[in-house]
């Protein structure tokens, strides 16, 4: 019967109603009931990057680092340019200043996905804390540019960041 359910995609289905159960959840800000539900969705479907990665922004929102990280690289051996799996180590990387580290991941990132405008924003902070603030500058115009057109407050943020790197150079 198994057999059956996957030719015929049920597992899959199924596996996409539990994932978006999870994004429910997670816009809800229910950080458990995110991760219990992405995580039926990987029982469900297992081979598929985008539910690991989805389980590791979970738990990095919920600040469950190492569980974070298992489930990012385990979506990049699936998928190696999984997007959200290296953006989120990246994120670690940076939390733990691993600068060079994260900027790889982030790049990563980047050519997966080229206008996120976190990711822009990353790199922007990398640069800075690597002392290449000319290079920061630019990337902040970025990411700046790329929220606004979004219409996310977060371009203010940009604005705030890019006067200090424009002092620095």
């Amino acid at each position: 019967m198994r057999g059956l359910a996957t030719r015929f995609g049920i597992a899959r289905y199924r596996a996409d109603e539990r994932y978006r159960a999870a994004l429910s959840a997670f816009a809800q800000r229910d950080l458990d009931g995110a991760k219990a539900e992405v995580e039926a969705a990987i029982e469900l479907l297992p081979s598929h990057a985008e539910y690991h990665a989805a389980l590791g922004y979970f738990c990095l929102e919920d600040r469950d680092f190492s569980p974070a990280a298992r489930a990012f690289e385990r979506a990049l051996e699936l998928r190696p340019f999984e997007m959200l799996a290296n953006y989120g180590l990246g994120i670690l990387a940076y939390r733990d200043k691993q600068w060079t580290a994260a900027e790889a991941r982030f790049r990563r990132a980047l050519a997966a996905q080229p206008d996120r405008a976190e990711t822009h924003y990353y790199l922007a902070m990398v640069d800075h804390r690597l002392g290449r603030n000319e290079q920061a500058a630019a990337w902040m115009r970025s990411a700046s540019a790329l929220f606004s057109r979004a219409e996310d407050g977060r371009a203010d943020h940009c604005q705030a960041w890019l006067r200090e790197f424009e002092r620095l150079v």
